[in-house]
């Protein structure tokens, strides 16, 4: 009965989370040497090379980590139980509440001038830090 009931909520937070899913796989598909390494909180934690400086990201029920930052605990749970419980809460507006805000970031920090502030001063960061209690 559990395992049931555990793979109904698999699937009702999949639908819930279906376009950062639907982001997640395109990328997975597109991924080299994808592998699994572990899976908490109905969500899949995954291996694949990023492009650079990236050491991870959330889609739905997907956590994809470069190699390098795969153990990495700190990054980890920044993002598996971080950015995912934000994306349980969001639902299909995780990608423009959470998602594209912080690939912004991202990108500004790692190629603009913010690196005179803290990366995780902006409000997904915080928040990701928040729920995985760093």
């Amino acid at each position: 009965m559990r395992k049931i009931w555990h793979v109904f909520v698999f699937i009702l937070l999949f639908v819930w989370q279906l376009p950062q899913n639907l982001v997640a796989m395109a990328v997975l598909l597109f991924a080299k040497n994808v592998r699994k390494i572990t899976y908490r909180h109905f969500c899949f934690a995954m291996v694949a090379r990023l492009p650079r400086h990236a050491s991870g990201g959330s889609l739905g029920s997907f956590v994809i980590l470069s190699p390098g930052s795969a153990h990495d605990e700190r990054t980890l749970r920044h993002e598996l139980d971080g950015h995912t419980v934000d994306s349980k809460i969001w639902g299909p507006l995780y990608l423009l509440v959470v998602g594209l805000p912080s690939a912004l970031h991202f990108l500004w920090y790692v190629h603009g001038d913010a690196k005179k502030r803290s990366y995780d001063d902006f409000y997904t960061e915080r928040w990701a830090n928040r729920h995985a209690g760093l």
